[in-house]
């Protein structure tokens, strides 16, 4: 049923439990995973921290966390890869799921909470609204 599962994460135990349903549903189905990492960049964030030093220490721990969760996978028997991007977490996410043929996105709906969740929506409802792939929300 599914080819290809993309799978974001920021490393967090809520993206951890929906690393592992990436991984079943991945060794069910006989699918490939993507583990897609993003390095947020917020209208807010200051210009110099837009690139340089700091965008690439973020990409490295990112990075770093994307080829674990590849040998996590490898070791269950899925092959997968990790990517890691610079942009808006949402966007990046539901443009990753088309431009890759994505037959499913698995991610965790623990995010923003209180007022950030209201003036801004949680990732995971952006990409339900915003993509065309179907979105299995983990629940933290």
């Amino acid at each position: 049923m599914y080819e290809r599962i993309i799978v974001p994460t920021d490393g967090s135990e809520a993206a951890a439990r929906a690393v592992e349903q990436g991984i079943g549903q991945a060794t069910a189905h006989g699918a490939d995973l993507v583990f897609l990492a993003v390095v947020e960049m917020s209208g807010g964030a200051a210009p110099e921290t837009r690139a340089g030093a700091v965008i690439e220490e973020r990409r490295t721990a990112q990075q770093e966390e994307v080829s674990s969760l590849v040998d996590q996978a490898a070791a269950a028997g899925v092959d997968a890869e990790g990517v890691v991007k610079v942009g808006i977490p949402s966007r990046v996410i539901v443009e990753q799921a088309a431009t890759r043929g994505a037959d499913l996105v698995v991610m965790s709906t623990a995010a923003r909470s209180g007022v950030g969740r209201f003036l801004y929506g949680s990732v995971t409802e952006q990409v339900i609204r915003d993509g065309d792939t179907p979105v299995l929300a983990i629940q933290r």
